[in-house]
């Protein structure tokens, strides 16, 4: 679980993300970023209807993201807000931890949001 100092959950913060922010995509994952003025990492997911209409794949997609994303927190730039989102033509099936493990440290690395 992301501890909550690292949580972004404020639906303002999301839509300034969305319309300001930078893209990064590969085919699993897609990146949103923007930076935020101050020294705080902070980090949200999002997985849409389009991908699964079954919220149980929808949520499980979400903990693999966040869970991934912990075991990086060290190796982020602090001072960004970031959303990550799931590319909705990936399928389910073809998803694994392992994979969106390595698709978002690709992400992290294409953004240069790695220290």
């Amino acid at each position: 679980m992301l501890s909550v100092e690292y949580r972004l959950k404020n639906k303002k913060v999301f839509n300034d993300i969305f319309r300001r922010g930078k893209t990064v995509s590969n085919d699993v994952l897609l990146l949103k970023y923007k930076d935020s003025g101050i020294k705080e990492l902070k980090i949200g997911f999002s997985v849409g209807v389009k991908f699964s209409k079954k919220s149980s794949k929808r949520n499980r997609v979400k903990r693999w993201m966040r869970e991934a994303t912990r075991e990086m927190i060290g190796n982020i730039q602090p001072g960004w807000q970031i959303i990550f989102l799931i590319n909705s033509k990936f399928p389910y099936e073809q998803m694994s931890y392992a994979l969106i493990q390595e698709r978002l440290k690709d992400l992290l690395g294409k953004a240069k949001l790695l220290k």
